[in-house]
């Protein structure tokens, strides 16, 4: 018999990554637009956020790619932001795999 434990992430404990980003977002973007260096300093933040959210989240998804809680080629994508962190075009990708990321977790993540 397959002891299996069902993990479940509430929604509680996954929204408030989301909404920091989204506060994050805001700041970045204003920075990039000002070409300050400190847009430099709050991707990074905004990276280390979203790590942590794939750690988080997790437990609630499969080791398949359509269940992992990850979006498609999330690990590439992501060296891509850290790469690339100085440019806007990081924002962009980052933005990108924070929403697909929302979407998993809503199809996964119990209320």
């Amino acid at each position: 018999m397959d002891d299996k434990q069902v993990v479940v992430v509430s929604k509680d404990l996954i929204m408030p990554y989301f909404e920091k980003w989204d506060v994050l977002k805001l700041e970045i973007q204003r920075r990039y637009d000002e070409k300050e260096e400190s847009a430099l300093e709050w991707m990074a933040i905004a990276i280390e956020n979203y790590e942590e959210l794939l750690k988080v989240s997790a437990p609630a998804g499969g080791t398949d790619r359509r269940t992992k809680m990850e979006p498609l080629n999330g690990e590439e994508r992501l060296q891509f932001v850290k790469d690339k962190v100085i440019s806007p075009f990081a924002l962009i990708q980052l933005n990108l795999l924070y929403t697909e990321l929302r979407k998993k977790v809503a199809r996964f993540i119990k209320n």
